[in-house]
């Protein structure tokens, strides 16, 4: 297996409008050593013949159409088809910043301790235009450890992650069914993954995602399936990711239990192993006390004073202990 080449996994249905500057964008990168795997999930509207003229003729790549699935599946096929370590994954409507993968793969190689990196993104609406506002994301593996015990709180278009470690949890997976047909697909490999390995977010703007225009209810039943589809994810995984039971993890989810303090306790230890930071340092970290003021419930009026206490007291450092 070829360590140094990336694999550019592009799962698309009918991406004709955008696909031709998505793939101008890796046109342009200044780390050029990759092949660009594309997964066709039934298009009709002209993206395979724009697939047919790009691959490979104009940049090293290949395009699967004989099994239309869904994103989660075409994920896991292109991850299985790769021959690299790297894996770069990205959108049909994205655009990527010209030294994406270079800066990508240079932070990797700087902390080899990490199976995954991703960066911020900047948003932009269908013409391309600059959307405003500011993403305000975890970024060292202790805060993205935290951060997704509430969510999938990494950018998943904007990711580069190692194949072996993504296969040794069971790749990409979709447990949806026909009465629950909307999967988080990124944060049940999230869980699986940091379940075992460290991660990592950079906080430069490497990727331009495209955001598509939808109306006040067509928003609040996309987040209504979406927090539907975490809370089946916590359920399937929480009791790895976190050591607790899965009734303990689950009062934790919906903010029902009324003495947290001891489950608090035992993922601070849990996670030691991974990040090596103590646990009495993990309790006062102001990315776990986010994450638990989002998951202690208000009845819980031990674990709120000690959040309130442990506010009062001198910080720790967002950054220490932590790796890398």
């Amino acid at each position: 297996m070829n360590s140094e080449k990336l694999s550019v996994l592009i799962p698309v249905l009918n991406g004709a409008q955008f696909i031709e500057e998505a793939l101008a964008s890796l046109q342009q990168q200044t780390n050029s050593n990759f092949e660009v795997l594309v997964w066709d999930n039934g298009s009709t509207d002209g993206t395979l013949e724009i697939l047919d003229r790009w691959l490979p003729a104009r940049l090293p790549g290949r395009v699967f159409r004989s099994e239309p699935l869904s994103l989660g599946l075409s994920l896991a096929r292109l991850v299985e088809v790769a021959n690299t370590e790297f894996c770069a994954r990205m959108d049909a409507d994205d655009i990527c910043h010209p030294e994406r993968f270079e800066r990508q793969l240079a932070f990797l190689r700087q902390h080899p301790n990490l199976a995954l990196v991703g960066t911020d993104r900047v948003c932009i609406d269908m013409s391309g235009n600059i959307m405003e506002g500011w993403s305000v994301l975890p970024f060292t593996p202790t805060e993205v450890l935290h951060a997704t015990l509430v969510g999938p709180r990494i950018w998943h278009p904007t990711v580069i992650f190692k194949r072996s470690a993504v296969l040794q949890v069971g790749n990409y997976q979709d447990h949806s069914t026909a009465e629950e047909p909307y999967w988080s697909e990124d944060y049940d490999l999230w869980m699986r993954l940091l379940t075992h390995h460290l991660a990592a977010t950079m906080p430069e703007r490497l990727l331009h995602y495209r955001i598509n225009p939808e109306g006040v209810t067509q928003k609040a039943m996309r987040e209504k399936r979406a927090a539907l589809a975490r809370r089946r994810v916590w359920e399937r995984h929480a009791a790895a990711f976190t050591d607790l039971p899965t009734p303990t993890a689950m009062q934790l989810h919906d903010r029902a239990s009324s003495f947290a303090l001891p489950a608090l306790w035992r993922m601070a230890r849990h996670f030691q192993r991974l990040d090596g930071m103590p646990p009495i340092a993990r309790l006062r970290h102001p990315s776990f006390m986010a994450a638990m003021d989002k998951l202690v419930a208000r009845k819980d009026l031990a674990a709120r004073i000690w959040l309130k206490a442990c506010r009062a007291l001198q910080p720790v450092p967002a950054n220490a202990p932590s790796t890398p």
